[in-house]
């Protein structure tokens, strides 16, 4: 049986500054770390392929997304019900839920992975390959599948060491695969000249090894001990973990559907203007792609965030859920600022990173950054809004106020605006969705902080 010892949890009484950078630092530099593997391949894909393979990366990122979705899941999931069951003293049910997640990880990757691998090629057209990138994709797709699996479980197993109080074990075990990936990148593309098919092994094999790492960990939790019992298909508690990370696992899947929308109307109405069909599509998935690393480091605050404000709710000390939830967002909203400055400041120095090519590739590249990244400042009280409801078991909230941006705001508005404006209408609807999100993230939050006051004042 599984024992657990709760007295003196530091996550209950140590500083709240302290705590945040215990976790957020090593979640920060795990989630760059993670937007490397893609980041990492798109640049020597640019500068020993070309732009057509990137473009090529850029229709296999929203199935790859699917995958983070599925890992998500049951990741952020389990780290929710990791945290909340230790809070409660519940040492048992948190090894049963490493266990069932693992379980349930891997039954999810499989079937995931023969799926996409039968149809890799109707999903490439349905996300809307050119002519000119379905070979790239293909030969990228074909192989990058393999490491579906990996991907999945890797991310659950990295999610339970985070939360058990080894963020640093964590972010190394991501370090690992992604300097993995960083030396066979060039070695499969340059030396052996595999083009983008190089790129895909070098991801799936640092996947494989970074998996490796996390697992070995399994032998050395902190605050559980797992046994055969913890491995389970208990379906109640694989499904109470998906409900707790069904926030995070639906907004990576609405990116999918993001890509969905966005790489079609690129096509169409790129193939309208001076640009032609190829150019947009790439540019514009580069430029999301910028993006994300940058705010990885506010997404990575925010889920620094969870374990502290899952522990003290599930303890109920909302004093120090809020102090925690404030001090997030305010750091996230400072990082996606300097974010903002760089983009609208060095938009052509940041797309040559992958490669110099044509005029008008340059010019709606810079174009891209300019209009899409016009709000992105407002993005960090988002980030932690989703992550605050997750933590403290609400995950209708959670999904609302994280899936608000793009489901509920930003397609619709490229349905709209490109309508009217063309190629600019879709980069249009970035900003007002921003705008949109933030309102609607600030409300929820503010809600739900004045609730837990109110809770306070009554037991006192």
């Amino acid at each position: 049986m599984s024992k657990v010892s709760i007295v003196e949890n530091p996550l209950g009484y140590e500083r709240v500054g302290r705590l945040l950078a215990k976790y957020a630092i090593p979640s920060i530099i795990a989630l760059i770390i993670n937007s490397l593997y893609n980041m990492v391949d798109q640049i020597f894909i640019g500068q020993g392929v070309g732009f057509l393979g990137n473009g090529a990366t850029n229709i296999i990122a929203p199935i790859a997304t699917i995958t983070i979705a599925i890992a998500t899941l049951f990741g952020d999931g389990l780290a929710a019900f990791f945290s909340l069951s230790l809070g409660k003293g519940e040492g048992e049910k948190a090894a049963k839920g490493l266990g069932t997640s693992i379980i349930y990880g891997c039954i999810f990757g499989i079937i995931w992975t023969i799926l996409a691998f039968v149809f890799l090629k109707p999903l490439c057209m349905v996300f809307g390959a050119t002519e000119n990138i379905l070979p790239y994709a293909l030969d990228y797709g074909r192989i990058i599948v393999i490491g579906f699996t990996f991907q999945i479980l890797g991310n659950t197993i990295n999610s339970a060491i985070r939360t058990d109080g080894s963020p640093r074990y964590a972010m190394f075990a991501m370090m690992i695969g992604a300097v993995l990936n960083l030396a066979l990148d060039p070695l499969f593309i340059f030396v052996f000249h595999w083009g983008v098919a190089g790129a895909a092994i070098a991801t799936v094999a640092s996947q494989l090894f970074g998996l490796l790492f996390n697992i070995a960990y399994l032998f050395r939790l902190k605050t559980i001990k797992l046994s055969r019992q913890s491995f389970t298909f208990d379906i109640r508690t694989a499904g109470r973990i998906a409900s707790l990370g069904f926030a995070s696992g639906a907004n990576n899947l609405t990116s999918t559907v993001v890509a969905f929308v966005s790489n079609n109307l690129m096509t169409k109405y790129g193939a309208l203007s001076v640009y032609g069909a190829d150019i947009p599509l790439t540019t514009f998935g580069l430029c999301m792609k910028v993006s994300m690393l940058a705010f990885s480091i506010g997404i990575g605050v925010a889920s620094g965030s969870q374990p502290i404000i899952g522990f003290n709710y599930g303890a109920k000390k909302y004093d120090r859920v809020k102090k925690t939830f404030l001090l997030s967002a305010g750091v996230a909203t400072i990082i996606t600022f300097v974010s903002w400055i760089i983009f609208q400041s060095f938009p052509l120095q940041l797309i040559r990173i992958f490669g110099a090519e044509s005029a008008l590739y340059e010019e709606f590249a810079v174009k891209c950054f300019h209009i899409y990244l016009l709000l992105t400042f407002l993005n960090g009280l988002q980030m932690c809004a989703g992550v605050l409801f997750q933590a403290i078991g609400q995950p209708m909230k959670a999904a609302i106020t994280s899936l608000s941006k793009q489901v509920i705001f930003y397609i619709p508005a490229m349905l709209v605006l490109s309508h009217f404006f063309g190629l600019t209408g879709i980069l249009m609807a970035g900003p007002a969705a921003d705008a949109l999100a933030f309102i609607l993230s600030g409300a929820f939050c503010f809600k739900e902080i004045k609730k837990m006051e109110q809770i306070n004042e009554n037991a006192s």
